[in-house]
């Protein structure tokens, strides 16, 4: 009866602290909130990545204006741990480090978005590429 009883405490516990570590992980990525249209620039680039889908995967949608032209990109994302992980749509597959700097800024590291920093861009506000003089 007593390791029964250990057994059921154990557990009991195991299960508050894997509804703490989600409870976090959702208010985490609340905050986050990355569904919407996000916009930066960097070294005469501006950048624009739109995701749509739940609070922690979906597809998205990259667009890179610069000297060099026009670039798009589409596939799905999802949140893995602190990373950002995108999939195009013909199957290469790559993770950012994700960091959130306030509400509405974000960064991302990784292949091919190397220390880029990314705005929440609202549905009737243009981000204008900063002049550099």
């Amino acid at each position: 009866m007593r390791l029964l009883l250990i057994a059921a405490l154990i557990a009991g516990i195991g299960w508050v602290l894997y509804r703490n570590v989600q409870e976090r992980r959702h208010a985490w990525l609340n905050r986050l909130a990355l569904p919407g249209r996000w916009q930066g620039d960097q070294d005469g680039v501006h950048y624009r990545l739109e995701f749509s889908g739940q609070a922690d995967g979906g597809e998205y949608l990259e667009v890179n204006e610069g000297p060099d032209g026009r670039r798009e990109e589409r596939g799905r994302w999802r949140v893995v741990g602190s990373n950002l992980e995108f999939e195009t749509s013909d199957g290469g597959v790559s993770s950012c480090e994700l960091r959130l700097f306030e509400s509405g800024r974000i960064g991302l590291h990784g292949p091919g978005r190397q220390r880029r920093i990314y705005v929440r861009s609202g549905d009737n506000v243009v981000m204008l590429p900063r002049r550099r003089g």
